[in-house]
């Protein structure tokens, strides 16, 4: 007797998209089974390895699939052999400017004169997104928001003029992006009342998603500025009260890190402050949420929710697993992927994970304390980390080591992946191996779900940018 379809399936999700694919050699009828979107909607769910936020209507069959086998190929060799240069392809365009970025891995977008060009990796060709020249001197910064409606991930290109005329003037782009490219954009006006500068090369997902959220990053130095993509209003963070008022009132130089961290429930700002001669840090974690009524306004404040204070120097913190709200006690957990070390001058830095647990609110003007376990995950010496995460928890990365005196480049990397879906979190480290890379930390943006990183290469001989693209597993 034959076995129900949703039977089959659900047995077929406990294997591996490669020996689902080897499966389909069997016989017709095994062909026809692996070619079912519901099969594969549900391996992408229970995968077990990093892969973009799915699985969503719009993404083909043809997608998910492609998508878990590059995947899954990478993971078998992420960290157990050296960085190989597989492949290399170039994006071309002509003139000094370096605004760019890649989206999903795929798209590497750019500014050339006065239009936004992109070019598609995959199949090495070019079109044009956006023609600005009615809005001569702009350029762009990049932000991606997973979002899970049929029209696929929502990409926003932030423009912003250079010209003294139009120094306040911000035009937002919203695309929706699916397997097929770019839709037309959205054109919003939105126009930035405030004295402070936004953040002209800060983009909120360098490295791939960080997270289900309609929200982007605009200015993530003192006084932080959300947008909400949906409702084009701006919030900012306030300031916390448990900061002495004598940190509160440093300048800018003095805050020596700030970051923003978007989930799906709450955003996250993680601060650090220094004092006295020996740079005493205190680190500051925030969680707010947005109002729930929609009262019109300019630029609002976030509600803060949760916060508590820690005493230990920052390099650098992200998202390491999204939020998962308990059913039964309302309280959320999320991850971070903290980086820190003892001192400022420490030779080794320290990888750690932190479960912050937020308890839930009982009225609206409660600010309650978070709650925070730490896990040891990795200690070595390196100085730039770059890495994709997976909302479920699987993260990809590279720990890069600068060459001799700052902004000469790269010569050594180290590849790990991290398992932070269940309650203990699992590290996986490679041995130092040679990497050639004569760039700087800020011009790398790495594809952890291909094992590719892309980074910009100047020719000063002539006038032409590259981006590079090499597959490195």
């Amino acid at each position: 007797m034959s076995l129900p379809a949703d039977v089959i399936y659900h047995i077929f999700s406990f294997l591996s998209p490669c020996e689902i694919v080897r499966f389909r050699q069997v016989s017709k009828k095994s062909r026809d089974l692996t070619h079912s979107h519901a099969l594969w909607k549900e391996v992408y769910a229970n995968a077990r390895f990093s892969r973009p936020p799915g699985p969503f209507s719009w993404q083909s069959t043809r997608y998910l699939e492609r998508t878990l086998v590059q995947s899954e190929l990478v993971s078998k060799t992420w960290t157990s052999q050296p960085p190989k240069m597989l492949s290399r392809t170039l994006t071309n365009w002509k003139g000094r400017d370096y605004t760019w970025t890649v989206v999903l891995g795929r798209w590497c977008i750019f500014l050339e004169g006065n239009k936004i060009q992109c070019h598609d990796i995959d199949s090495d060709t070019y079109h044009s997104l956006y023609d600005g020249t009615t809005y001569p001197n702009f350029r762009f910064t990049a932000h991606m928001a997973s979002t899970a409606d049929i029209n696929g991930h929502r990409v926003c290109l932030l423009l912003y003029h250079t010209n003294d005329q139009q120094s306040e003037l911000r035009r937002l782009l919203a695309f929706r992006v699916n397997d097929n490219g770019f839709s037309e954009p959205e054109i919003i006006g939105w126009t930035h009342n405030g004295s402070q500068e936004l953040d002209a090369w800060q983009s909120a997902d360098g490295d791939g998603f960080r997270g289900s959220t309609p929200f982007i990053t605009v200015r993530r130095y003192h006084p932080c500025l959300i947008l909400d993509v949906r409702t084009r209003r701006s919030y900012r963070l306030p300031i916390s009260e448990m900061i002495p008022n004598e940190l509160a009132n440093q300048s800018l130089a003095d805050t020596w890190y700030n970051n923003v961290i978007l989930t799906k429930t709450h955003v996250i700002s993680v601060s650090m402050y220094t004092s006295g001669p020996s740079f005493d840090a205190t680190v500051l974690i925030q969680a707010f949420v947005v109002p729930d009524s929609a009262i019109p306004h300019d630029v609002g404040e976030l509600r803060l929710t949760h916060e508590v204070i820690l005493y230990t120097y920052l390099h650098s913190s992200g998202l390491l697993r999204n939020s998962i709200v308990d059913p039964v006690t309302g309280s959320v957990n999320i991850r971070l992927l903290h980086v820190t070390a003892i001192t400022p001058i420490a030779e080794e830095s320290q990888l750690m994970c932190l479960s912050l647990a937020l308890p839930k609110p009982v009225s609206n003007t409660d600010v309650l304390p978070i709650s925070i376990r730490s896990q040891h995950l990795f200690g070595s010496s390196w100085e730039f980390e770059h890495y994709t995460v997976s909302d479920d928890g699987y993260v990809r990365g590279l720990l890069l080591t600068e060459k001799g005196p700052p902004y000469l480049g790269f010569s050594s990397v180290r590849k790990f992946t991290i398992d932070a879906s269940r309650e203990e979190c699992a590290i996986a480290v490679s041995d130092p191996c040679p990497l050639d890379l004569p760039i700087q930390s800020e011009d790398i943006v790495l594809d952890g779900i291909r094992g590719r990183i892309h980074y910009i290469q100047d020719d000063h001989d002539v006038n032409v940018n590259e981006v590079v693209t090499i597959d490195l597993a």
